[in-house]
């Protein structure tokens, strides 16, 4: 069974993830600067695929099938990272549905729908990251420490704290 956990679920139809992964316990969610209102994004969609533990490289390689690169993790452990960069651009993180991943990146995008001010900011160092970096290594690396800022304040916010 498939859940999509967005408003803009059909985004993951377009990319043709939910067709591929049918059959298969997964979760999928828009996720990234296309899919908060009013952030400035590059053309590329990014999707997060939920799945129980063990199965993340079965649905990584039913995506890779559907013209997607897969890179492994990427640096990033418990995550099967895909991109595509024809027909509709989009970059595909396949992790466990309960992991701290699929919850982190929910968790960051839900509060900068609902925090203009969170936006802005995140906004601003991406533009200033685009500008300095040479690579997009180098482009998160310039951006990590807002937005691990954001995720404290998303944390907080969640737990019933005052987000900043």
């Amino acid at each position: 069974m498939i859940g999509v956990a967005s408003a803009s679920a059909s985004i993951a139809w377009w990319c043709g993830i939910s067709a591929a992964l049918r059959g298969l316990p997964v979760e999928v969610a828009h996720i990234g600067s296309t899919a908060v209102p009013g952030l400035e994004a590059k053309p590329v969609i990014d999707v997060q695929v939920g799945c129980p533990t063990g199965r993340t490289e079965v649905a990584a390689a039913r995506i890779q099938r559907l013209g997607f690169e897969w890179l492994g993790e990427a640096g990033v452990p418990g995550r099967q990272y895909l991109r595509r960069r024809s027909g509709l651009p989009a970059n595909v993180r396949v992790v466990g549905r309960q992991g701290r991943l699929w919850a982190d990146n929910l968790l960051f995008r839900d509060y900068l729908i609902t925090h203009p001010d969170a936006v802005a900011r995140y906004a601003a160092a991406k533009r200033e990251a685009a500008r300095r970096a040479p690579t997009l290594l180098a482009y998160s690396d310039l951006k990590a420490q807002v937005v691990a800022e954001i995720m404290r304040a998303a944390r907080g916010a969640a737990a019933g704290g005052r987000a900043s």
